[in-house]
């Protein structure tokens, strides 16, 4: 490359050498110098270089003295050239080094935002392995997330199902609620009959604990019997085999032993207390409430088992067992029409004729 232009260098000399001769010589002289650059080139184009072909030209005409300043260069134009063809080299190197020096400054530039690039692509890949760190623990959390999502649609699914059932079975509880309220308020109707009609028998209720004249003892898993289950418990029991002592063992304690073997053998009994009408004596002795025949009346403090119509306003009766049938507990007219039956008079301390048959006021019965 360096060769190639000292080359054209050294042309550009040449011919700058002949065009300033050609421009002051005369005509004569012209065609001198024309002949000699036909040579040149014919020289230069058959190979050789500009500075060869100059040289050959100057050989060619040694024997011949040039009388043109063009050929009297002959022996200084070889420094000439060597010294513009330096000068061109030193003007190249010069543009090389600005060249190079800027090359160098755009290099380190290069360099720097090289440098700085690599900075940022390191931080990026940092940033981008934290952000995958942080992608990974997101997939995790996502994954629990979506585990415990899982999850809690089951226990919702069973909560529902749950919630239905509990709905279901709080629709049933609902009805039977009404049902119940239906049958309390009948219930309570029924009571209010039974407490309106337990009033117009003249009898009260109480319960075993209120019993002030004796002590009571109940079963609490007695239940009421039959007529036929009563009449068995009474032909089994000897509570009326006692003898009756005034104030020691009387009316009060026969009726508190068949209420306790009662109770003891599982059936459901009551203690009665009756007074009379205008008298200050009175009456102790038994209830059951037969699930057949309803209420019935026992004393046993005759000596004998029986059977009694107890109702305020009618005299107290009573028969054996074996003379009565569940129909005619109740039965007033059966009572009534009774010839012989056994019964309570009016006051000891009155003469006989003056004595009456007694007839029940009130009735207090503790269960």
């Amino acid at each position: 490359m360096e060769l190639q232009d000292t080359e054209r260098e050294y042309k550009h000399n040449v011919w700058e050498i002949y065009r300033k001769e050609f421009a002051t010589a005369s005509s004569e002289k012209r065609i001198a110098l024309n002949k000699r650059m036909r040579r040149w080139q014919e020289l230069v184009k058959n190979g050789l270089t500009a500075s060869q072909a100059y040289y050959r030209v100057m050989e060619e005409d040694s024997d011949k003295a040039p009388s043109y300043s063009f050929w009297s260069w002959k022996r200084k134009a070889p420094f000439i050239i060597l010294g513009l063809a330096l000068v061109a080299a030193i003007a190249y190197c010069v543009v090389i080094t600005k060249d190079r020096d800027a090359l160098n400054t755009e290099l380190e530039s290069v360099q720097s935002t090289l440098a700085s690039t690599q900075a940022e692509l390191s931080s990026t890949k940092q940033t981008l392995a934290s952000m995958q760190v942080e992608l990974s623990s997101t997939k995790q959390t996502l994954t629990s997330i979506q585990a415990e999502l899982t999850s809690t649609k089951q226990t919702l699914s069973l909560t529902q199902a749950e919630l239905t059932s509990t709905d279901q079975k709080l629709s049933s509880a609902q009805q039977a609620l009404t049902n119940l309220q239906a049958t309390l308020s009948s219930t309570q109707q029924q009571l209010t009959v039974a407490q309106e009609t337990l009033g117009g028998l003249g009898i009260t209720l109480s319960t075993s604990k209120e019993c002030s004249d004796v002590a009571l003892i109940d079963n609490p898993t007695a239940t009421n019997p039959t007529w036929s289950q009563l009449m068995d418990f009474l032909s089994q029991d000897q509570t009326e085999k006692h003898t009756y002592i005034k104030d020691v063992y009387d009316c009060s304690q026969f009726s508190r032993d068949v209420h306790n073997n009662a109770e003891a053998a599982g059936i459901r009994a009551a203690e009665v207390q009756i007074k009379f009408g205008n008298e200050s004596i009175g009456h102790a002795l038994n209830a059951f409430l037969t699930t057949d025949y309803g209420l019935v009346y026992v004393s046993c403090t005759e000596g004998l088992d029986t059977i009694a119509r107890v109702k305020a306003g009618k005299e107290y009766r009573a028969v054996k067992l074996y003379r009565i049938t569940g129909t005619n507990v109740r039965n007033d007219s059966w009572w009534d029409t009774l010839s012989s039956y056994y019964y309570i008079l009016s006051s000891f301390y009155l003469p006989w004729s003056t004595r009456g048959l007694l007839v029940t006021s009130s009735i207090e019965i503790y269960w």
